[in-house]
């Protein structure tokens, strides 16, 4: 069957030439294993990045398993409509293997090229292993049930218009100024990104879209590399390619 991609490939005419793309994405998007396998298919990277520090990907992996059982027999003390309010699924895809992960590594394998995870461990170091006494208890899971409930693809879709607009009016301050932290994880990951991309044919870069903003008072890792005039795409632009193979 002939695929029709015409219009898909409007969507990166801009980045056809780019050395290094970005790629924001919203953590714990339903359809993000969808969306980022068909981007990084269509873009043929050479080798993927993805915001997660190796502290995190081994922890995720050792504790993960745990965290599932222990989810699960929280949600069986719960009414069996818990399950679907929208904090609850935010909280289940937080503690599942993240689809940018999952992405990164299907793509690896089926075209025999690297990815590698990028990011500084101490924010995981320091909330992961309060995963299994404090975010899966069965306290805050009645607690988050007495949130506002909605849809998961609805708030999806709300972050992306919302990066959306800061990434063409950038508002004032990702990050309290002056922090130090911030900073650093921005300055870490744009050194990275930097060094891989002179190695490097092409780089695809999986991470939280904020990190994808000018903003004016705040040193984030797009003004960080804007000379090496990369590539910018938020992960929803794959839509189109999945219309046109009719995913």
């Amino acid at each position: 069957m002939t695929q029709n991609l015409s219009g898909a490939d409007a969507i990166l005419q801009d980045i056809a030439s780019c050395g290094l793309i970005l790629i924001g994405t919203v953590h714990g998007d339903p359809q993000g294993y969808e969306r980022a396998w068909a981007l990084l298919n269509h873009l043929g990277a050479d080798l993927v990045t993805v915001e997660i520090s190796p502290f995190s990907l081994r922890y995720r992996l050792r504790h993960g398993p745990r965290w599932q059982r222990q989810l699960s027999r929280a949600l069986a003390e719960l009414p069996a409509e818990a399950a679907r309010h929208v904090a609850i699924q935010r909280l289940t895809a937080q503690v599942a293997l993240p689809f940018e992960v999952r992405a990164a590594r299907d793509y690896s394998r089926s075209r025999q090229v690297p990815w590698r995870p990028l990011d500084l461990g101490f924010l995981s170091r320091r909330h992961l292993p309060r995963y299994g006494t404090e975010l899966l208890s069965p306290a805050n899971l009645k607690a988050l049930l007495g949130t506002p409930d909605g849809e998961l693809k609805e708030y999806v879709a709300a972050e992306f218009r919302r990066a959306r607009l800061a990434v063409s009016r950038p508002p004032r301050r990702l990050f309290p100024p002056g922090d130090p932290q911030a900073r650093r994880r921005e300055g870490f990951l744009a050194r990275r990104l930097r060094r891989l991309a002179c190695r490097h044919g092409r780089v695809a870069h999986l991470g939280g879209w904020e990190h994808l903003v000018p903003w004016p008072d705040s040193p984030s890792l797009w003004r960080q590399v804007a000379d090496l005039t990369p590539g910018r795409l938020l992960l929803d632009q794959a839509d189109e390619l999945l219309d046109a193979l009719g995913q």
